[in-house]
């Protein structure tokens, strides 16, 4: 009979454990909803950017020159912008006010445009830049250097000077590996900048400029937000699904940390990371998915699952991604671009929160905790002679208790009516 109370016991706690297991889910935290086509031809995309003086406006561009205003929150208000040049638009990126943006792409392309008028010219003093290909743009927290770089390693740091003449300070004249994107702190005067096989580097410009790479060069990184005000940090994607947290010191940036994480159980590769929030960015993948990723607690999480998008529409699923952004007024909101020209919306379930999948797994833990011990329990009890013996003991003796109660009641009431009638 022991040996059954201890497999019972056991089978015990094997229930217990399996209702604590983690579980991951192929389902979207959002639904999307039907795509807004910009074009009926493939446009063929390759960057958007997200800024705006006082409400939230978005540049998309790529292959010919094309380019195109969206507002934030409401994509079929648009703006056709005419660029003078034919070649593919590679990056961009909001000056902190707001108020222009620069344009990067190939042969040094390097375009300005303004919001007031909606104009764009190129940059003076940028025909430096011709014959190499431009694939980063960033703009540091003061607005006062944007930094330009792509292909063979070369950065430069460029300001407007007089009489808006260009000017263009050679940050890396090392030949090198490509560099693929570069992002800069919102609060810090450090940029960081992911290469395809020298690995990631910081910019200081309190430093004139100073570079420090900090790791990483195993591994082709694509590219690097660094939307996480508070702590501090920065997230880059790599190939394999890697993700690079970048810790960084303000005040040492020699000192500053890089710490890969792969992320499992994904199909795919990353190939943009974009900021949906401040500390939250979405990863862009190929084939169509997004990653949440959330850079104060280094955590992964679906977005937009590729099956759903499958089961929607074979089509749309078929598409390259750009990038994505959430609208200024609920993060869980917003829309996704593909290199084709379609702008599609995503919005938490009607019937639920983002986060009602977490909460209802959390309800569950707790009532399997609640549950799981009086099931250990029974099966001890079940299991046990002893125990069962003593149970019954215990009961056959409170209802002797209880009838011999009931016996000594009786005996006084007759012994008190005996007593009347004498009296």
């Amino acid at each position: 009979m022991a040996n059954r109370v201890r497999v019972s016991f056991g089978l015990a706690i094997l229930l217990f454990t399996v209702g604590f297991i983690p579980t991951v889910t192929a389902e979207s935290a959002v639904e999307l909803d039907n795509p807004i086509w910009l074009a009926e031809r493939d446009l063929g995309l390759e960057a958007i950017a997200v800024g705006g003086e006082t409400t939230q406006k978005v540049l998309v561009a790529g292959a010919e020159g094309y380019a195109r205003l969206l507002d934030g929150s409401d994509p079929t208000q648009q703006v056709e912008l005419a660029t003078p040049t034919e070649e593919t638009i590679r990056a961009i990126d909001w000056h902190p006010r707001g108020k222009t943006a620069l344009m990067v792409g190939d042969n040094g392309l390097m375009l300005r445009y303004v919001a007031e008028d909606h104009s764009v010219t190129t940059v003076t003093g940028s025909s430096q830049l011709v014959n190499l290909d431009m694939a980063a743009i960033a703009w540091n927290a003061a607005g006062s250097y944007a930094y330009v770089a792509g292909e063979s390693g070369y950065i430069w740091a460029y300001y407007e000077g007089q009489d808006g003449q260009g000017v263009f300070e050679i940050v890396n004249d090392q030949i090198g590996s490509d560099i693929t994107d570069i992002a800069c702190q919102e609060e810090a005067q450090l940029c960081a900048v992911t290469t395809e096989t020298d690995g990631i580097a910081l910019i200081d410009t309190n430093t004139n400029h100073t570079m420090y790479w900090i790791g990483g060069e195993d591994r082709r990184w694509l590219g690097v937000n660094c939307g996480e005000p508070v702590f501090n940090r920065c997230a880059a994607i790599g190939e394999g699904r890697a993700i690079g947290s970048l810790g960084l010191d303000l005040q040492q940036p020699e000192q500053s940390t890089l710490f890969t994480q792969i992320i499992p159980n994904l199909g795919g590769e990353f190939t943009h990371i974009h900021k949906r929030a401040p500390g939250e960015t979405l990863i862009s993948m190929a084939p169509f998915q997004i990653t949440a990723w959330d850079m104060s607690n280094a955590e992964a999480y679906e977005w937009v699952e590729y099956s759903d998008v499958s089961n929607a529409s074979n089509a749309l699923a078929g598409e390259r991604l750009v990038g994505t952004w959430g609208t200024t007024d609920d993060a869980n909101v917003g829309f996704i671009v593909t290199s084709f020209g379609a702008v599609v919306g995503f919005h938490p379930p009607v019937e639920t929160s983002v986060w009602t999948d977490s909460l209802i797994s959390y309800i569950l833990a707790v009532v399997v905790l609640i549950a799981v011990p009086g099931v250990i329990f029974g099966l001890i009890f079940m299991n046990s002679e002893k125990l069962q013996r003593k149970y019954f003991q215990r009961r056959n003796a409170k209802r002797e208790a209880a009838e011999q109660q009931r016996i000594d009641k009786e005996k006084a009431e007759k012994r008190a009516a005996r007593k009347a009638k004498k009296s």
